[in-house]
Formats: C-alpha cells, structure tokens, sequence
C-alpha cells in the first residue's frame, strides 16, 4: 500500500462514522427537509384539484327533510326572495362511506333542526354526518307534498321559481348563495320568512338535453377527499356510491364551469347501484333536467347511460 495515496474513508457499522461521511450528511440533510418543505407549499397551488373543494366547519339548519330522489334538507332563505330561488337545498350523507343515517330518514317529511359538516365545491354542498331532531313547523309555512305523514297547515298552491332557460345558463360561483359561509363556528339558524309554501315535489322541467361528463360521488368531490375524481378515486368512489351516498354527475359548460346535477331514474328513484360500472368514466345522459330550487336533476334510465 502506497503511504502516499489519498485516504479511502470506508464505513463500518461497528466503527465511528468518517468525518467525511458526516460533512457530506450535514449539507444532504437539510437540503431535503428544505425540498419536502418547499414541494408541499409550491405543489397544491399548481394543482387545479387541490384547491377548490372546501370544508366549512359544523353548521346548523332548520328546515324541512326530504328523501327522495337522495336525502336531503330543503332550507328557506333569509331576507327578500322575490326574484330568485327561496330555498337552498342540502344533499346528505353520513361520516363514512355510507348514505345518511335510517335514524335521520326517519324524520323524513317534517321540520327539523339539524347539524352537520358542510362541504362544498362552487355551487354544489352537501351536510356531512348529521343529527337532526323534529321541532315545530315555523308559523306561516305550509307543507305541500310532504315525504312523511304529518301535521302541516293547510295546503295551497306553491308560488312558481324563476326558471333557469337552460343547464348552459347556470353560473358557477365559489360565492353563490347555496354555498355556506367559511365560518367554521357553527351557525346560527337562520329566521324562517314569514308566509311561505314549500312542496318539495315541485320543480321545473328545462326540457331534454344529452349531457356529457362523470358520475362522482357527492361527499368525496366537494372536499372530503383529494382529487375526488377521476381513475384515481374510482374505487373510493364506487365504495360511497354503492354505500348509499348519493351519485353526482359533473359537466363542463360551453363556458368552462362545473355543472352539478343529481341522478334519478323515470320513477324518481335513486340510480345508486346501476351506475356502479361507469364510475369514473367519462359518460353520456340523455334525459330531461328538472331544477328544485337550487337543485338540478337529470332524469333517465340508468340503462340509456352510455360510456364514451
């Protein structure tokens, strides 16, 4: 062995570790967090799907509970409702992976105060994990139609809402009024107006459209999980879905904004377990689009959906 050479460091697990070994970690080390640090900050603000869905705390609803087509709670809003929607509408599920609680549909058809987790992704929310209980209907609201056998005033004929002239039409706001505010303290209920008609049977029909988009599930999407779409969350998806929670169908407007529209089939009912096959995929629905309130359905056998 040459004395002259430059010095090998060689490391033995046994032996103390070479000065050379550990300068070269010291710069290595930090560096990395530094990386980890950076990636985590930069990467979900370039990321168009990590950024739009949000979860806006534990709120509180009084309103009337319905359960079809999908569970949900019908809300009247506060102030001037003339020229526009008088009620928001609020699709339910529970925590898990499964549709809203029997103890909560229980109720279905009666005035209830409720609280729950509120997710929302621009004009579409949905009420996570609820407790509700039944209190009095509020004086001056009347029932029509109601899902459950119970007390109401006296029928009479619901006044009509301002129609919308066509799915297109539908503006795509984070800020829309269906969306709850970002105030994670749970919220007040909100003074019911005076003299109002709700029949949660009542929508109206925008005519017959062929849509083109995605079956999601309604929790995932809005914010409960990232992405929330696509191939990647098609087994989460299919697992919600077939567990109760209801199916949502994504469009993309001729203006680029997301359209959400809930599923029944001609009677209805609810499309959960025959969709399964066409999650995730990219599908085509030809039938006719009802709006309820703030809410749009599309109405079609289940069979007539077809994969593109």
């Amino acid at each position: 062995m040459n004395p002259d050479s430059p010095r090998d460091d060689f490391y033995r697990h046994y032996a103390p570790m070479p000065k050379s070994y550990r300068r070269f970690l010291l710069v290595l080390i930090p560096i990395l967090f530094l990386g980890i640090l950076a990636i985590a900050a930069f990467l979900p603000n370039i990321h168009s799907q990590l950024n739009t869905g949000k979860i806006q705390g534990r709120q509180t609803f009084e309103g009337l509970l319905v359960a079809e087509p999908v569970p949900h709670i019908i809300v009247p809003r506060p102030g001037n409702t003339e020229n526009g929607d008088g009620f928001s509408r609020y699709v339910l599920s529970a925590g898990n992976k499964a549709g809203v609680s029997q103890k909560v549909l229980d109720l279905a058809g009666q005035w209830v105060s409720m609280k729950g987790l509120v997710v929302s992704r621009n004009q579409y929310s949905m009420v996570v994990g609820p407790t509700a209980e039944a209190i009095a209907t509020p004086e001056g609201v009347t029932i029509v139609n109601p899902t459950d056998s119970t007390d109401n005033t006296s029928p009479s004929e619901p006044e009509p809402t301002e129609a919308i002239a066509s799915p297109e039409d539908v503006e795509s706001d984070s800020t829309d009024a269906t969306s709850p505010s970002d105030d994670s303290e749970p919220a007040e209920a909100i003074e019911t107006p005076k003299s109002i008609t709700i029949d949660p049977t009542a929508g109206i029909s925008l005519g017959e459209f062929e849509l083109e988009g995605e079956i999601l599930d309604g929790k995932c999407y809005p914010g409960v999980m990232k992405p929330g779409r696509g191939k990647v969350h098609r087994a989460c998806a299919i697992r919600c879905i077939s567990g109760g929670i209801p199916a949502v169908f994504i469009v993309q407007n001729d203006r680029g904004e997301s359209l959400y529209f809930l599923l029944e089939d001609t009677e209805g009912k609810a499309v959960n377990d025959r969709v399964l096959p066409l999650v995730g995929d990219r599908i085509k629905i030809s039938g006719e689009v009802m709006q309820y309130d703030d809410m749009l359905v599309v109405k079609a056998d289940p069979d007539t959906y077809a994969r593109m």
